[in-house]
């Protein structure tokens, strides 16, 4: 998101990123070939955002030389589905989506088993999430953006007194170096609460989510998945990716962590228990992981994103398990918060979490 928001404020005016790890890290939310590409949710509000999105993922898909969201279909099924609400939510955005039954669902893609009617979104699929991350940093170094990466944030601090219309911020990093600017973005996942602690953040729980990779019957040769999601209380999801495999993971159902403690080990009574999933559900894959991963989560207790400006720091948490598919577009607002352009919007506010 940091990047995004970098990508577009350079457009119009001086941008110093500091990033914490190495550009492309796997410390975070954000590393991996491939996510889920999806509009259908409940609140209109996310449906638009994909919308909207889109525009930049083709923008950065001339940037990355290739198409970056490939159109290969989002189904969705289960008990926790909320079929009726997604499908009038997509409706309303004109946003097709289809109703099958889990046996019509079964013969159109046989390597999928399916928990009844199963929602059908053609215009979703998979995004190309590390070439995006390549791309976002090379366009906005293009457009003049300053990236320091490898560079530790050690405090944020006002600077100026707002009375005099001279409010600022100052960023100084581990290593001493300092920059002052009008206006902060940050965008720090799992330590955003520990870089501004007395900000009044929802509570931010962050979990280590483990994911794992399987190779389809038949080989490279075998017809292509769409993306999926299986709403059962133990929610999982799968998509194909870049290097042929399918990505198969739980969603939600991490171990507690923190940014700086995770493991970065894969759980193998998590592994077996995927595999006896995909060997029951997903009969198109070998149901035994030929890899593995782990990512943090971090996310509100509603799930909504944080997207808010608080004096000269404009503050973006939360968007870990499905926020992915949104850069482009938080990027853009991120950077209009910035600029002042726009204001912030339920339901992201810091006030609207504190409502709830």
């Amino acid at each position: 998101m940091g990047l995004a928001t970098a990508w577009h404020a350079a457009a119009a005016g001086t941008v110093v990123l500091l990033e914490r790890f190495a550009l492309g890290h796997d410390r975070g939310a954000s590393h991996g070939g491939e996510r889920i590409f999806r509009h259908a949710y409940t609140d209109r509000a996310y449906v638009d955002m994909a919308l909207a999105a889109e525009h930049g993922w083709a923008e950065l898909g001339r940037l990355a030389g290739r198409p970056l969201i490939h159109r290969v279909g989002c189904v969705e099924h289960g008990a926790g589905t909320e079929m009726d609400a997604l499908a009038a939510t997509c409706a309303a955005a004109g946003v097709v989506t289809e109703r099958l039954s889990a046996r019509e669902a079964e013969r159109r893609w046989p390597a999928l088993r399916f928990a009844g009617d199963v929602l059908v979104q053609p215009a979703a699929g998979w995004v190309r999430a590390a070439d995006g991350v390549a791309a976002l940093a090379r366009g906005a170094r293009r457009r003049g953006a300053v990236l320091h990466d490898r560079t530790p944030v050690a405090a944020i601090e006002p600077v100026g007194d707002p009375r005099d219309g001279a409010e600022g911020v100052r960023v100084t990093a581990a290593d001493g170096r300092a920059w002052e600017a009008p206006v902060a973005v940050v965008a720090a996942g799992a330590w955003a609460a520990t870089l501004l602690p007395g900000l009044g953040w929802p509570p931010l729980l962050t979990t280590e989510e483990n994911v794992f990779y399987f190779r389809p019957r038949g080989g490279p040769e075998a017809p292509s998945l769409p993306a999926f999601i299986h709403w059962e209380g133990l929610d999982r999801y799968g998509l194909p990716g870049p290097e042929g495999l399918v990505k198969v993971g739980e969603h939600h159902a991490g171990v507690p962590t923190t940014g700086d403690t995770r493991s970065g080990v894969p759980e193998p009574a998590r592994r077996a228990r995927v595999e006896r999933y995909v060997a029951e559900w997903v009969p198109g894959l070998v149901p035994e992981a030929v890899a593995a991963s782990t990512c943090l989560y971090t996310t509100t207790p509603t799930q909504d994103f944080v997207l808010d400006r608080v004096g000269p720091l404009v503050v973006a948490t939360g968007f870990s398990g499905h926020g992915f598919k949104f850069v482009p577009e938080v990027g853009r607002r991120l950077a209009a918060l910035a600029a002042g352009t726009e204001a912030p919007m339920p339901p992201f506010t810091l006030a609207s979490h504190a409502r709830r």
